[in-house]
């Protein structure tokens, strides 16, 4: 095994804006911002000690969890509503589990490609404050194929294709510990593929009172979802959109599982948030957005925060223009005008969708640039100016 402290940094955590001395923004040219990430090299130093690299033959050999064996050595796994079956020697659409004479493992049990400190508003996570970063991380694959995914590089290849770190669930504990992070994030890439490692985790988590949060697409089947309930402490689900179609040709898979999903998480009372990243003429139609609003008023209530975030062009739509700011304004009024009470506008810093309005008297309770918080307004959730108790933890 090589050593490295090298870790992974997604590009636009820094994004274009930085707070300068003087309390004001601001705002970074591409050009400037595209520097300062070129010095950083993409993965970069961050004071974290060494890890130690998996080799290519290391990959994880744990029978994996979810799956029925079939006739002829086949299985099919009863992980995501893909239902994969496999012959021996093929790997499932996640490119992470794989049929080996009629059993199937996961490769990527205990070895991530991805570990980073980031704030929990980065998920996003608005309403869910804890007073340290936490600790994430992810390994290779996915179980859909996201066109314009930003972290295409991990999410779509297989184990064998990227750098993994060996990291056994008691290291990710005692290294989450040393670094006095405020969680244990499972982010990145789809936290589904690897449920054996994530489940091994959060079991650890729980005894040391450590939290643990989701970043999931939310293309999982009931019964593995509800063994993760107890376990996880808050979800954020990405909503692709409300449209089958874009589901089918750009996303893979099928809305209404992840709807389910939805239902499941909510209606066991965990903290939820959720994420529609617009993409320009594929799935930010009037209609789509309506249909959305309506089925969360409908189905989750009021308060469960919604961040509709801008694309920006990657992987395979490079060739679609970043959303437009007033389609994301409209979107977010539109949510608002229909009685939901938290809804943000996301990769737009210094949009006055980036903050908290109490839905009471509507004063900030929450400054945000970003996901950076500048000012809190608030006290244990409650409204300094009215009192109104705000959904969430705080």
């Amino acid at each position: 095994m090589l050593e490295s402290n090298i870790i992974v940094f997604n590009r636009t955590d820094l994004f274009y804006f930085f707070r300068d001395g003087l309390g004001s923004y601001m705002e970074k040219t591409r050009r400037d911002f595209l520097k300062l990430a070129g010095s950083l090299c993409f993965t970069g130093y961050f004071g974290l000690s060494p890890f130690k690299l998996f080799g290519k033959s290391e990959l994880s050999e744990v029978e994996a969890r979810f799956y029925e064996k079939l006739s002829g050595g086949k299985v099919r796994c009863l992980l995501c509503p893909n239902f994969c079956v496999r012959a021996s020697g093929e790997t499932g659409q996640c490119r992470v589990r794989e049929n080996v004479n009629g059993t199937y493992f996961t490769r990527v049990y205990g070895n991530p490609c991805v570990i980073a400190i980031d704030p929990v508003e980065k998920c996003p996570l608005f309403h869910y404050q804890l007073p340290n970063p936490a600790f994430s991380i992810a390994t290779a694959g996915c179980n859909l194929f996201c066109h314009y995914c930003q972290n295409w590089a991990f999410s779509q290849k297989g184990p064998a294709e990227t750098k993994n770190y060996s990291l056994t669930p008691a290291q990710v504990i005692d290294k989450a510990l040393e670094y006095n992070s405020g969680a244990i994030s499972f982010f990145y890439t789809e936290p589904t593929i690897y449920i054996e490692y994530l489940i091994d985790i959060a079991r650890m988590a729980r005894k040391v009172s450590l939290p643990c949060i989701m970043v999931t697409a939310g293309f999982i089947n009931p019964e593995p979802l509800k063994e993760l309930l107890p376990l996880i402490d808050a979800f954020t689900v990405g909503l692709k959109g409300f449209n089958n179609d874009f589901f089918r040709k750009h996303v893979g898979g099928s809305l209404e599982p992840v709807l389910e999903t939805l239902k499941i998480i909510h209606a066991a009372g965990k903290h939820l948030e959720i994420v529609t990243l617009l993409v320009p003429t594929l799935n930010d139609q009037a209609e789509a957005i309506k249909a959305e609003i309506d089925w969360i008023k409908a189905n989750l209530g009021l308060s469960i925060p919604l961040h509709f975030t801008r694309f920006n062009p990657q992987y395979r739509l490079q060739q679609v223009p970043p959303t437009p700011a007033s389609i994301l304004d409209k979107a977010r009024k539109e949510a608002l005008n229909a009685g939901l009470q938290y809804v943000y506008t996301g990769n737009l810093p210094g949009h006055e969708g980036n903050h908290t309005y109490c839905p009471k008297c509507g004063k900030i309770v929450v400054e945000r640039l970003s996901f950076r918080v500048l000012k809190n307004n608030h006290a244990n959730g409650e409204c300094v100016h009215c009192g109104f108790r705000l959904y969430g933890k705080w």
